[in-house]
This record gives structure tokens, sequence and C-alpha cells, in this order.
């Protein structure tokens, strides 16, 4: 049975995966020389980096993946790398300090910006607890039940690898899926010991918060000013295309690629400036956490970084400053040491994620299939949609549309960061290719990364443009300071003269706070509402009813062996049951797809014939399906329930051993 969804323990999951972030990615970048904020933002995405590549390796192995081996790895990870790295550096081949940022902040600045973290941070929780669904919800989108029936997969089997948590549905083979997530949420399932649904909820609270560290690390990372990286942080949990977006559609593993997507900037920079072993590493193992936590996250991270190194190049190639390279060096010869120095840093990602890069050459060739959106809005209203970080809500957010213009107008104050403007053009004209031509071959297959879905290229465009957006809310402050110290009152006395800059930085957070309604938390709850109700605004029909849920939780206690299966509906909420009560079912997706079991298919369609159809009973009997669970409603509201278990009560071949309003139980007697 799962733990009560209590207060305390949803706390406990939470605290869970706080922990689970930190510590194995904070010990391994820590090994690598990583420190201040830069290690604060990469821990997460190498904590998953090292469970996404423990997970299938120990699977490979015939090892199984538990917090013990996960430990295990990561100790031996950071033992190796901070035995090199002292090697190194005593023997003078390393070198470190010009990875570090190169503009010092006041310890008031720190804490300033942790301040304004600490504010996302609480925006994001909050979002999520006035979300429609409630913190202990089940969540009721499409691919959620994929993502829950997985993380409980791994956590009860030990199975850590590509295909493993995909055989609840696509058995006996599965289908290849990157697992970071799933590798993560296994461990935060097993340590805190609470629900399924809980550990969902307590994973995907911080979302938001995690994206405005990202940003904060990279400004950081970059010399961006203080009022610059707390600004963006902020920006970065109130636009609702940054991060709740994809949460809302139920495309978990993506949304977290995409708040992680920013930290790549952090990694190659750090690399750029001073290669070395370890800074090496880190590029390698961010590379691999992203591809690792979904195939598109590293295709985006390269489109989202590339006009990083573009800048760089560009600057040797006018002869001006280049961060970590000698003057008078020859732009030649900077072009070819960045591309040269990344080859090694490449091989050693890929031997890293072969099981990944394997596997996923495997999928885009198999038979599972895929299917283009075709979008075709007009321009002028996807420029729109993309300028009031706006798609899934019917009211733009237009606070956020002036600061992206204040910054856009300013961004040549940037300095080692214009490039995010090139950024900002590059995928934004890549969401409006594939929302207003998306009906195209040519563009299907350019995007076919991202499924050629504008909702999850918006989530990628949103990267650059709240960068330009919280530029503007930074270029407010300074201008604002300005003004006040313009004037001869302010002039005459130098203790207020120095609070200037924290007095505007105040009143401008105030002031955004106010006209966005606390930075749109109801308009970002609303929009994660949908997660737990799957559908347009204003529906309120879960296809996992609390019936459903009930019944899932009575067939936990009926003692139902492991290697049976309970026939259900593929649309319906049943197929929750696994991640529920651990009850493994016949459809444990609502998504078909191309491997489905062409048993389970024929009892969809003639389980009612048990009696008269000998396949029917050969079916069953190769799939050892003794009981049936028939819940109510189904995700697609214009769906009936598969033919095979309508009209099942009063059939002699069944017993009912439970009943309520909205699910029924049966046993096989026969």
């Amino acid at each position: 049975m799962p733990a009560p969804d209590t207060l305390g323990s949803y706390l406990v999951a939470v605290v869970t995966y706080l922990a689970v972030l930190a510590i194995p990615g904070g010990l391994v970048g820590w090994a690598a020389g990583v420190r201040g904020w830069a290690l604060a933002g990469l821990a997460p995405l190498v904590s998953y980096a090292v469970m996404g590549l423990a997970g299938p390796w120990l699977g490979d192995a015939g090892l199984p993946y538990n917090a013990g081996s996960a430990a295990l790895c990561t100790v031996g990870l950071a033992a190796v790398t901070y035995g090199v790295r002292r090697l190194l550096m005593a023997r003078g081949r390393l070198r470190p300090g010009a990875e570090e940022p190169p503009v010092e902040w006041s310890k008031r600045a720190h804490w300033a910006v942790a301040g304004c973290l600490v504010v996302a941070v609480g925006l994001s929780i909050a979002v999520v607890l006035s979300a429609r669904g409630g913190t202990t919800a089940v969540f009721q989108r499409w691919d959620t039940v994929f993502h829950a029936n997985g993380i409980r997969y791994i956590a009860d089997t030990g199975d850590g690898s590509l295909t493993g948590m995909s055989t609840i549905n696509w058995y006996p083979d599965g289908s290849f899926y990157p697992n970071a997530y799933h590798l993560v949420g296994a461990l935060v399932y097993q340590i805190s010991g609470t629900s399924v649904p809980v550990t969902l909820n307590a994973i995907t609270m911080p979302v938001a918060g995690l994206f405005a560290l990202s940003m904060v690390a990279l400004i950081r990372q970059l010399g961006g000013r203080a009022v610059y990286a707390g600004c963006t942080a902020l920006v970065a949990a109130a636009a609702t295309t940054g991060a709740y977006e994809s949460v809302s559609s139920g495309l978990l593993p993506y949304a977290l690629g995409i708040v992680l997507t920013p930290l790549t900037v952090v990694a190659l920079q750090r690399f750029l400036v001073r290669p070395g072993v370890d800074t090496g590493l880190i590029l390698a193992l961010t590379a691999d956490g992203l591809l690792a936590a979904h195939s598109s996250a590293l295709f985006g991270a390269v489109l989202f970084a590339l006009p990083l190194a573009v800048q760089r190049w560009y600057r040797s190639l006018r002869r001006k400053r280049v961060d970590g390279v000698a003057p008078e060096t020859p732009a030649w010869r900077v072009i070819l040491g960045d591309v040269l120095r990344m080859l090694p840093v490449l091989v050693v990602s890929g031997v890293l994620a072969a099981p990944q890069i394997l596997g996923a050459i495997g999928f885009t060739s198999g038979a599972y299939p895929y299917y283009s959106w075709n979008s075709n809005l007009p321009i002028p209203l996807a420029l729109k949609l993309l300028v009031t970080f706006q798609q899934v809500l019917s009211r733009p957010q237009i606070w956020l549309t002036v600061l992206l213009a204040l910054g856009t107008l300013t961004f040549f104050t940037l300095r080692r960061m214009r490039w995010v403007l090139l950024s900002a053009i590059g995928l934004s004209g890549f969401f409006v290719l594939v929302t207003c031509y998306g009906y195209l071959p040519w563009v299907v297959s350019l995007s076919r990364p991202w499924w050629n879905d504008r909702y999850r290229l918006m989530a990628l465009a949103a990267i650059p443009l709240c960068l330009l957006a919280g530029h503007g809310m930074a270029e407010l402050q300074r201008w604002i300071a300005r003004l006040a110290r313009s004037g001869s009152w302010v002039r005459s006395r130098p203790q207020v003269l120095a609070r200037l800059g924290l007095v505007a930085a105040v009143v401008v957070v105030a002031a955004m706070a106010v006209l966005t309604g606390g930075f749109y938390r109801n308009a970002n709850a609303t929009a994660v509402s949908y997660l737990y109700y799957n559908g347009p605004e204003g529906e309120v029909t879960p296809p996992v009813s609390a019936d459903e849920i009930t019944a899932m939780e009575h067939l936990g206690t009926m003692g139902i062996p492991a290697q049976e299966k309970v026939l259900n509906d593929r649309m319906d909420g049943t197929a929750w049951m696994y991640a529920i009560a651990g009850v493994h079912p016949v459809a444990g997706h609502y998504d078909g797809g191309g491997r489905v079991s062409p048993d389970a298919v024929y009892l969809a369609l003639h389980f009612r014939d048990y009696d008269t159809d000998p396949r029917v009973r050969d079916a069953a009997r190769r799939l050892d399906v003794h009981h049936v669970l028939v819940g109510s409603g189904t995700i697609r509201k214009d769906t009936p329930i598969a033919p095979g278990l309508q009209g099942l009560d009063g059939r002699d071949f069944l017993r009912v051993d439970y009943r309520n309003p909205g699910a029924v139980i049966y046993t096989i007697v026969k």
C-alpha cells in the first residue's frame, strides 16, 4: 500500500528530492573544483547526469539500481575526479582560477540574489500548491502515467536500464526512453517512503525554482550584475512559457531539460576559458545529463549556447579581448583551438552516454510511430504568442513583454552576454517556423527532436527571452538609481548615495510584484492546473477519478502475484494501477504505440466473449490474467472504453470482488 498522502509525507518527499539534487552533483562538482554559484547551479544537472548514467550501465551489468549503488557510483566518480585533479595540479598541469567569474560581487549582492532565488522557489511551490488539483493529486495528462509507472518500476525492481520501465506497457522487450528523471524519482520514492503521486508532485514543485537557479548561475559565470541575476530569477519564476507550460502538458522530463539548459553555458564558458580535465569532465557530464533527461534537451542546449561561441570567435576576428586567450593571439588559433579542445570532451561524453546514444539511434529507426502536429498559425499570431509569453492561457503576460522590449533595446549593455540576443532571434525564429509552417515535410524533419511541437519550442525560446526580460528589469533599476543620484539632496548625503542601488532594486521588484499580481502566480497556477484535470480552461472532469484510485488501492490489498497482469482499459485511469498499487496492468499507458502485445489488443476488443472464444482464453492465459478492473470515463472524452470490457456485469465467468460508483473489480472464475 502506498504511504498516506499526508502533509508530513509530502514535506519529506520535497526535502528528499532537494537532497538528491544537491548531494551527488555537489560532491562530484566540488571534486572537480567547481565552487560558488556555479556549483549550486550545476549540482542538480550533474546529479541527473550521474544517476542517468549509472542506471543504464548498472542495468547492462546486471546490477541493481538503488540508493546504495547510486551512492557508490557517486562516491567512486567523485574520488577519481578529485584524485586526478589533485595529481595534475601537483604536477603543474592544471592551474585553476581563470575559469572563475570575471566580476566580483559584494557579500550583500550575494545575499540579495539568494533572496530573489528564495522568492522564485517560493513562487514555484506556491503555483503548484494552488493549482486546482492539490499537492497530492494524481497527474492527469497523457505521458504522466508512463513516468509514474516508470518510477515505481525502477524502485521495485532495481532495473535502471533504458528499456526496463517501459515493459509495464510494451512487454516483453520494452522501448527505449531516457530515464534520468525516473531514476532520480525512484530514489526519492525509495528514500522518502511516500506514494508515487506525492513523489511526482514533490519533483514538480521546485521546477521554476531550478530554472531561476540555472539563470543565476549563468549570469554569475559570465560576470553579469547581481541585480541582473536577481531580476532574471524572478522573471524565470513568472514566465508561463518557461517551466510551467511544459508541466501543464505533462511533459515532465522535457520541462526538466528546459530548466537545466542554461547550465550548458556555465560549463561551456568554464571550459573555453580554462580547458582542462576537470572543466572538460563537467562539460561532458552537463551534456550527458541533458541527454539522459530528455533526448531533445541536448539539441536545444547546443542551439542555445552556440551563439556564445560565435560571439567569442567574432571578437577574436576583430582582435578584441577574449576570455582565457592571450592578447594578440590570431583568430584562427582561437577558433581552431576551441574546436580541437572540444573533441576529447565529445569523445568522453559519447563513451559515458553510449547506452543513451545507441538506444536513441535504435529508437528513431524502429517501429514506434512519429506523428507531427503540422501547425499553421499566422506569423503575426506566432510572434504575439512569443513576445507575450502566452500559449495555453487566454491573457498575455504584458508586463514581461514590456521588460522584454526594454532588455532588447538595451542589449548592448549586456557586454559578455550580448550573444543572448542572437540566441533569442535564432530560437524565436525556429519557433515561428514550426508554428507557421509545421506542415512542410522539411520543417517536420528539422524539428523532429521536439516532435514538431510548437509548445516545446516555445519553452526553448523562452530561455533567452527571459534573460532579455530580466536584463530589461535590471536596466530599469539602473535608470532609477541614476535618476535619483542626479538630485542635489542625494549627492550631499553619502550614506543615502551608497544605498541607492539597493533601494532602486527593491522599488523595481516591489513594483513588478504589484503590477503582475505576485509575478503572475494565479495565472501560472491556472496553467499548472491543466496537469491535474487534462483539459482546456474550465475542464473539471479528471480521467483518473477518486473512485478509480480507491479501487486501485483495493486491488493492491488482494495479494495479486507480481507475474500476473490485471486486464484494464487503455484509455481510462486504471493505467495508473502499477504506480498506485504495484499491480501490473495489461495496459500500462494511454499510448498504445506500435509495440503493444497482440494479446492485449485482442483482449481489449473481445474479452467479453471469454466463454465462447478460445483465442480470448488463450490470450488471457499467456498474459496470466485472472482479474479485471474497469473504471469510468476515458482520457479522450469522445472515446468509450474498449468494446471487450463493456457489459461485463452478469457474465458467468466473472465474479464481482469490489465495486464503487466509478470502478469495479472482477475475478475470472472459469
